[in-house]
């Protein structure tokens, strides 16, 4: 059982960007309800930990002198 995730980063209004999962896989009902819900508490861990990295790099890029966010 194989499965294809990809991330894509969308821009918005007022400087903000939205990074989206999409995870393909083929199975059957049941079998992608089950995993669905774990995935989904795995991933948003996930994306949360991806999220606070970058805003904590954006703080540091913005108080060092010389660098750019």
């Amino acid at each position: 059982m194989g499965a294809y995730m990809s991330y894509v980063l969308v821009h918005g209004e007022r400087e903000v960007t939205r990074l989206l999962l999409k995870v393909i896989m083929r199975t059957t009902r049941w079998t992608a309800v089950g995993l669905s819900v774990g995935d989904l508490i795995m991933a948003r861990r996930q994306l949360l930990n991806l999220k606070r990295l970058a805003e904590r790099h954006y703080r540091q890029a913005a108080v060092t002198p010389g660098r750019g966010p």
